[in-house]
């Protein structure tokens, strides 16, 4: 078997990396040897096939030490492209520092680079006796240990290995054709710089990367632009062009030479943050950011963009909003009011809107804790964000749960194999509106609690967390310290939710609200409200509140023609509304209450069978039924029950009806003396 030998000047870590790098190519075909110049005597001879040395200086030295001198061979050594490459990014004359084991090997090392085409640094070889301390980087191939303290930033290039050049001579001297050393050659080669060809044989690969990345960079619709440190244009993207009206290549040239005085004033700006530049009638929304390289500024990056293309999108994210219902749709405006209270609860939640801070709405079933978290979120710094809203009581325990933080795909039977994002991140950056919070069950308190804490959830089956930036507001018709105090709500949770509380107060305490708001319910304007049905209205209590007043007003608007009268309210209403001890003591202190009972009892069942009653007939039924009354009393009798306003009394045929007021006064009596 053939034989290479490797002479160095001692055992060290390069001896075993050359070695390594020769066993890698000739494993099982070449047997390869390590001597030492530490080790030689006058009579060493050293007889190995090829005899590689890492100077000619060294070989010089050695030759009496060699029995076949014509097949001494240098090595050449070169750097891998991954590592080298880092060098290219440094700013054009940077001073470096290359530092070696000594000072043969650093100026080898210093030429190598020279070699392979790094040119634009000032390359100082390191000696040992000198101070460096106004030079920050330093190049070393897998030497830190001789870069002095002081250097802030050390590129490692690792060892050097075997130049492509030197495997062809060795292969050519000892007559090696295999093809799987040629394979195992070229698989090596891949990730080296060839010195003879320097980095050019890696242009064709960085020119196609560099196509495409200014393929992706001019798609974009902002605008960059990349400067060096002297102000030349490094890079410019077609959108900056069309911003500024560009039209032909200026790459190379100075920003001063392109660009309006205006606009190369405020790029040199120490910051640039959103700031609004203005340029021949169109505002530019700029920010600027300092581009680095192993901790050294190289230059600046600006991202530039219209304001109307900003204002486009936020119209496009609206629509988008729009059709996923993720909006709120209301504002304060859509709130009308007469009562004081209800202007200090809104005036309240303007000032609650300006805040970050989470809300709680408590208010009775009805009274608009939706409309007034919608209107919140609209008058906050949020507004162009998504509100999202769940009602806590109307899901089961697990739906709500999944809804709320959603789940990765098949993490339960029935799972979306995607998964399914969750409501708290369906709502980032803008505004969670949790309706009825008083009945979320216990468990889901806690992980609420954690949202609120740590501002991050994690979906059901996953073990990642997800950070949010989302506003919590709250609403409850229950009585949530009552709650605390029976262990029905978590107290930590309470205190984390009633950061901000507002409380609307129901209508029935605003009295001034409830014939106003029924006549903005009400479309057809020219209706009229009798007096009777607005003292009904506003002695009813509207347990419903609003939602239950918008409703009646649908109703009597169907029910009524002209006017809204007794008759056009809903039976409930009247039932739990009419009051008629004022009545009572009327008729029972002028006339006998148990006939005057009696004759609207005969002029309702007349009125059943589609029959008037005059006087005279209401006295002779009257009669027989044993009731003695005479026809001057009937007529005193009905002349305070059309007063009253119980019945109404009409010449001719038709003589007296039983009203709606009549019919429920009956049932009033009948049930007080019951």
């Amino acid at each position: 078997m053939k034989s290479i030998g490797i002479v160095t000047n001692n055992k060290s870590s390069v001896a075993s990396f050359i070695k390594k790098n020769l066993e890698d190519i000739f494993k099982n075909i070449i047997k390869i040897n390590n001597y030492y110049i530490s080790d030689f005597k006058d009579d060493y001879i050293i007889k190995d096939d090829i005899v590689l040395f890492m100077t000619k200086e060294k070989s010089f030295q050695c030759e009496k030490n060699i029995l076949n001198k014509e097949n001494i061979i240098v090595i050449e050594r070169t750097l891998k492209g991954s590592e080298i490459y880092k060098i290219f990014t440094l700013p054009k004359n940077t001073k470096v520092l290359v530092v070696n084991d000594d000072r043969e090997t650093t100026l080898e090392m210093a030429s190598s680079l020279h070699h392979i085409g790094v040119n634009d640094l000032e390359l100082i070889p390191y000696e040992e006796d000198k101070n460096y301390e106004d030079i920050k980087i330093a190049v070393t191939p897998d030497e830190e240990k001789y870069v002095p303290d002081y250097i802030n930033t050390i590129i490692n290039v690792g060892n050097r290995h075997i130049d492509i050049s030197t495997f062809l001579k060795i292969m050519n001297k000892l007559n090696i054709e295999d093809k799987n050393v040629s394979e195992r050659l070229i698989k090596y080669s891949d990730n080296l710089i060839n010195l003879n060809a320097g980095i050019k044989e890696n242009y064709k690969e960085l020119f196609v990367k560099r196509q495409e990345l200014d393929m992706v960079l001019n798609i974009s619709k902002e605008g960059v632009l990349l400067i060096n440190n002297e102000e030349i244009i490094v890079f410019c993207n077609n959108a900056f062009k069309n911003i500024f009206n560009i039209y032909e290549d200026v790459k190379g040239k100075k920003i001063d030479s392109v660009l309006d005085t205006n606009i190369v004033d405020a790029f040199r700006c120490e910051s640039l943050k959103d700031e609004i530049l203005e340029y021949r009638g169109k505002k530019i929304n700029a920010n600027k950011q300092v581009v680095q390289s192993l901790s050294e500024n190289i230059g600046f990056c600006f991202n530039l963009q219209e304001v109307t293309y900003i204002k486009q999108l936020e119209q496009n994210l609206s629509k988008k909003l729009r059709n996923k219902g993720l909006i709120a749709k209301y504002n304060f405006d859509y709130i009308k009011t007469c009562s004081i209270r209800m202007k200090e609860c809104i005036s309240l939640a303007r000032k609650i809107a300006s805040s970050d801070l989470t809300a709680l709405i408590i208010g009775e079933s009805g009274t608009g804790k939706e409309l007034l978290a919608q209107s919140i979120h609209n008058a906050s710094p949020r507004a162009k964000q998504p509100f999202v809203a769940i009602n806590c009581a109307a899901l089961p325990e697990n739906l709500l749960e999944s809804e709320l933080f959603g789940y990765e795909g098949g993490s339960f039977t029935g799972a979306l194999k995607e998964g399914k994002i969750g409501l708290f991140e369906q709502a980032n950056n803008g505004t969670i509106f949790l309706d009825e919070i008083g009945d979320m069950p216990l468990p889901l308190q806690a992980r609420i609690l954690r949202v609120l804490q740590e501002r991050q959830v994690m979906r059901i089956g996953s073990q990642s967390v997800i950070d949010i930036n989302v506003r919590v507001i709250s609403a409850t018709n229950r009585k949530l310290m009552e709650m605390v105090q029976q262990g029905k709500f978590r107290e930590d949770l309470f205190y984390r939710l009633n950061v901000l509380p507002i409380n609307i107060p129901p209508l029935r305490e605003r009295k001034d609200d409830i014939i106003s708001t029924m006549k903005d319910f009400i479309i057809r304007k020219e209706l009229k409200i009798s007096d009777e049905v607005k003292n009904i209205l506003l002695n009813y209590r509207w347990p419903g509140n609003v939602r239950e007043l918008q409703n009646v007003s649908a109703y009597i608007e169907l029910m009524s023609d002209g006017t809204v009268n007794l008759d056009n309210l809903p039976f409930y209403i009247l039932n739990k509304s009419m009051d008629f001890e004022k009545e009572f003591q009327i008729i029972n202190n002028k006339c006998s209450l148990n006939n005057t009972v009696e004759i609207i009892k005969i002029i309702e069942e007349k009125n059943y069978l589609n029959e008037g009653v005059g006087r005279k007939n209401i006295e002779v039924i009257l009669k027989e039924r044993y009731i003695s009354v005479t026809e001057a009393e009937v007529r005193r009798i009905l002349t305070i029950l059309n007063r009253l306003n119980l019945v109404t009394s009409s010449v001719g045929r038709k003589g007296s009806e039983i009203t709606v007021k009549g019919k429920k006064f009956i049932e009033w009596v009948k049930n007080r003396n019951d």
